[in-house]
């Protein structure tokens, strides 16, 4: 058993309704799929910007702890306390990785929608060739088209979600965030 075969009837109509806009097949199996990538992309960004606003606090202060331990390492190295800057540097090392795994688990929570459109193409793809590849007997499937397309949608919906009300006020609270933490210095002026 899957878990898009547990899916409630009017769910599974909905995603399978662009499927059967067109009459031709495999124009079908584009737009419909095209259809689920949005929805997909759609998912995991709400999903990853909820979980942003949730934890704001803790990720700022993550940011923040990061750029204070780079700043005082620099100073100690620009002092020529190279046991301070030692000391100072492993906790920035610490607190460079937190900050670093809480984010990519802000990113990756926006993928959470991609194995389960998978797996209800699965349940309706499965085995069956969408393109023959040139100069072989082998052919593409589902897998094929929808990462053709999620893809592509991916990186459109990151250039244009700035412009978007919900997604644009998670880039404002980060821009401020930033100028109010200031930059980093740098170890070479």
């Amino acid at each position: 058993m899957t878990f898009a075969s547990l899916l409630p009837a009017w769910l599974d109509a909905f995603f399978i309704g662009p499927f059967r806009w067109l009459p031709d097949p495999t124009l079908s199996l584009w737009l419909g799929t095209a259809f689920l990538c949005a929805y997909a992309v759609l998912g995991g960004e709400i999903t990853s910007t909820l979980l942003f606003w949730s934890h704001r606090g803790y990720y700022e202060r993550l940011q923040d702890e990061v750029v204070k331990a780079h700043n005082l390492s620099v100073e100690a190295l620009r002092a020529g306390n190279k046991e301070a800057y030692t000391a100072i540097n492993k906790q920035a090392h610490e607190r460079f990785g937190k900050a670093f795994f809480a984010q990519a688990a802000v990113g990756m929570a926006s993928l959470w929608p991609v194995p389960f459109a998978l797996d209800w193409l699965s349940l309706r793809f499965e085995g069956i060739p969408v393109h023959r590849i040139p100069f072989t007997d082998q052919s593409v499937g589902y897998v094929f088209v929808f990462l053709a397309l999620y893809i592509p949608l991916r990186i459109l919906f990151s250039r244009i979600k700035k412009r978007l009300p919900g997604f644009r006020r998670v880039e404002e609270a980060r821009r401020r965030a930033r100028e109010a933490r200031g930059a980093m210095r740098s170890f070479f002026s």
